[in-house]
């Protein structure tokens, strides 16, 4: 999947209800072909959904919507489809039996068909093949896509279909899916070495002029259904906007055949009610994580086999489901027996901790303004897991992306969980080093309105390649003051990985320009399970206590070589400052999932491999006077700083100056 930005309804007349009996204004769309229809013999209800990534808890209340409508018209009149990733990317619950409870709760609600996402090929083709295709999702032929062939043909894979053919109101409706092209970058390349991914937009429009062409012995259908797991990246702006800015979207967009009635997508996690260039066939994406649905209602002449009239709109889940629909309750017991096996589950030991690893504060999820171990272990974690041999690459976690702590001893499956409880996906964006410098900059926070929110700062988790250095007593937007990537200094102009979860690689937490990334990429893992084989991989797990920003007042740029020494004071109080100021962690005196606390002493300064400099720290305040020898030759240096006890290194530059020159005294006057 693809970054999910703030939720918005896009596009003429949407409307939102959360029963099916509220009122609504419909979105009227003409008949796909006057000509086929004379009378309405029939109404269909088709509902769509994706990106549902095991949100079974909130699974009864979304389908309620659709069980609801199958008892006031029937069951012949009602069709459930989905646009992928109904698996993978999971919560706790769902994850820990393999997503058994996703697919048997989607099988329980009657699902009709699917569109492959890319996360049911996490585990490879012959895992959706087994499995998932086999037995999971109401059996061979559910899942389907168009444009999977067998390696180095057009030979759809199977079990995987093209297309499926579903009878409602005395019409043939043919649904056909396609995965993301995109698919090879997203999963591991050995699942998928005998398949061959082609586009996704030739191969519906493929299958729907097959279904289209009168032959009978190659499927016909009366009404075709595109569903794409791909979609456009941004709701904000219209459709002919996101084609400009996603090649994919612009092909679904501008390259969609007649044959096709209706297009759903799915994959960028939005929420959109839109109909294609022609103004008439809607184009729609249902947000994700079972939060709406898409929803097409059809009058139709069963007799001459056509569309009249369709209506499209977006219902929104209702808080709770009805547990009085039959479907509703088996699925209700189904999430239940997930739950109580879930706990089960979590009391599995996958590590340890030699001591607390926390976040800051008491160790929950309320202080956000302060570095900690446990925020910065989780960046770490990006950059361990997705980094790959990039050594410039940047993990970065929002402070409120972490909310809980560990306690020494055994690190369970559920104390991971908590740790990471959101289920996001990894993406990683290409940032500039000025567009990195920005993001610093943004943990002095400005809404969106540019008012000062009720957390004025926000302090990011940073891997250990990263340090930087500010001063908030300088004017907004100019407080950072240094970056060292890898010791180095950051080049503005140089383009540098980063890697989070989807929420503040969109933009999460008011950091905007993290989402003006380039070449933002889903890597096809998901937080809690890359978490999990980051702490199986480690074994033991101790705190870090090195701070990756450190507060710096005005400090010397020029010493002059073999002349006095420069002062730097680290940490040091600012008054009315929002940000720390400590070169020690802000912990909590006690508590059992608290790290201990680090007093840090002693402070040493070098340039190159030559010591330039001792002083101490006190109260987390580091004071230390740095003298140049006078052997040095002029020019840029990094003076790098070392705090002895929690290994926290300053990059900071200084200008020296040549030594002065001796003058050699004149010799002595001799009598002739």
């Amino acid at each position: 999947m693809h970054l999910s930005k703030a939720r918005q309804y896009a596009g003429a007349a949407v409307c939102a209800v959360t029963a099916v009996a509220s009122a609504a204004v419909f979105a009227p769309v003409a008949a796909a072909d006057p000509g086929s229809c004379d009378t309405v013999t029939d109404t269909i209800k088709i509902f769509h959904f994706n990106d549902f990534h095991g949100r079974i808890q909130k699974a009864p209340a979304l389908f309620t919507l659709v069980e609801q409508v199958r008892v006031s018209l029937g069951e012949d009149h009602v069709l459930l489809v989905s646009a992928g990733d109904n698996i993978g990317g999971s919560t706790f619950e769902s994850m820990v039996q393999n997503d058994k409870p996703s697919s048997d709760t989607l099988k329980a609600a009657g699902v009709d068909a699917i569109a492959a996402g890319n996360h049911e090929f996490d585990r490879g083709f012959a895992d959706l093949a087994n499995r998932i295709n086999n037995e999971d999702f109401g059996g061979p032929g559910t899942i389907v896509a168009a444009n999977v062939y067998n390696k180095g043909t057009t030979t759809v894979a199977a079990p995987l279909v093209e297309y499926k053919l579903l009878d409602r109101g005395g019409i043939t409706i043919g649904f056909v899916g396609a995965v993301t092209g995109d698919l090879p970058s997203l999963v591991s390349p050995a699942g998928i070495a005998e398949l061959t991914i082609g586009d996704p937009v030739a191969a519906v429009n493929r299958v729907a002029a097959q279904l289209s062409d009168g032959d009978n012995s190659n499927g016909e259908a009366d009404v075709v259904i595109a569903s794409f797991h791909e979609g456009a990246p941004d709701p904000s702006v219209g459709p002919e906007a996101n084609a400009q800015a996603s090649p994919n979207f612009a092909n679904i967009y501008h390259n969609i055949s007649a044959d096709v009635d209706m297009v759903f997508n799915g994959h960028t996690h939005q929420l959109y009610n839109w109909t294609m260039p022609d103004g008439t066939t809607p184009l729609m994406q249902a947000d994700h994580y079972a939060k709406t649905l898409a929803v097409v209602e059809l009058d139709v002449d069963a007799v001459n086999k056509g569309i009249c009239e369709m209506r499209r709109m977006i219902w929104d889940a209702p808080e709770e489901g009805d547990l009085s629909l039959a479907r509703i309750h088996d699925i209700s017991d189904i999430v239940t027996d997930a739950v109580a096996k879930a706990e089960e589950v979590g009391n599995v030991v996958i590590g340890k901790a030699e001591k607390a690893i926390s976040t800051a504060g008491e160790g929950g999820a309320g202080t956000r303004n302060e570095e900690s171990p446990m925020v910065n272990l989780v960046a770490q974690m990006f950059h361990d897991q997705i980094a790959a041999d990039n050594d410039e690459f940047i993990g970065i976690q929002n402070p409120g992306g972490s909310r809980s702590s560990f306690a020494a001893g055994d690190i369970t499956y559920a104390a991971a969980n908590r740790v990471l409880p959101f289920g996001n996906s990894l993406f990683t964006t290409e940032l500039t080093g000025a567009q990195f410098k920005q993001v610093l900059e943004e943990q002095w926070q400005r809404d969106e309105n540019g008012e000062v929110p009720s957390r004025p700062f926000l302090q990011l988790g940073l891997s250990n390649n990263v340090s930087y250095t500010y001063d908030e007593s300088l004017p907004e937007g100019k407080r950072i003051t240094s970056i060292s990537i890898n010791g180095k200094p950051i080049d503005p102009a140089k383009t540098y990985t980063v890697g989070s979860g989807s929420f503040l690689i969109s933009g999460g937490d008011n950091f905007r320009t993290v989402a003006e990334g380039a070449n933002t990429r889903d890597t096809g893992k998901y937080d809690l399970s890359a978490w999990v084989d980051f702490i199986k991989q480690a074994g033991t797990l101790s705190p870090d206590y090195t701070k990756r920003g450190v507060s710096v007042p005005q400090w010397a740029k020029k010493a002059k070589a073999g002349g006095d020494a420069v002062s730097y004071t680290f940490g040091k109080t600012i008054e009315n400052a929002v940000a720390p100021q400590s070169l020690d962690m802000m912990l909590a005196e006690t508590g059992a999932a608290v790290s201990p606390r680090l007093a840090n002493t002693t402070i040493t300064a070098y340039i190159g491999e030559t010591k330039v400099g001792e002083g101490t720290v006190a109260a987390g305040v580091g004071k230390i006077d740095v003298k140049v020898p006078a052997s040095m030759a002029a020019g840029e240096y990094l003076v790098r700083f070392v705090v002895a006890e929690s290994g926290t290194e300053i990059f900071l530059p200084l200008q020296v100056e040549a030594a002065a020159v001796q003058q050699k005294p004149a010799p002595p006057e001799t009598g002739v």
